[in-house]
């Protein structure tokens, strides 16, 4: 039997970070591997969707990873976002 790992968007964002600053692996590439961990049947995160959806944003806009998970709160549950990043801002209608 397989444990249980929890994946926590801190931790999804620090791999992220790694992966792009220190390897500087293309944004598609950390994308697709990501997604494909995240799909992993023992692995647990907080809210899927919202990972998932800020890692299709992260492949496809120019934001920093933290925004794109914002984002996805924003977009996929209505979460009012307070932001001074007029990137976010813009792609969030403000």
């Amino acid at each position: 039997m397989k444990s249980e790992i929890t994946l926590r968007y801190e931790v999804a964002a620090e791999i992220v970070y790694v992966l792009e600053k220190v390897y500087s692996l293309p944004r598609n590439v950390i994308k697709d591997s990501l997604k494909a961990f995240i799909e992993e049947p023992n692995l647990k995160t907080e809210t899927k969707n919202v990972l998932l959806f800020a890692l299709d944003t992260y492949a496809d806009k120019k934001l920093d990873f933290v925004d794109c998970l914002l984002y996805g709160f924003n977009a996929i549950y209505g979460y009012e976002v307070f932001t001074f990043d007029r990137k976010l801002n813009a792609l969030i209608g403000k």
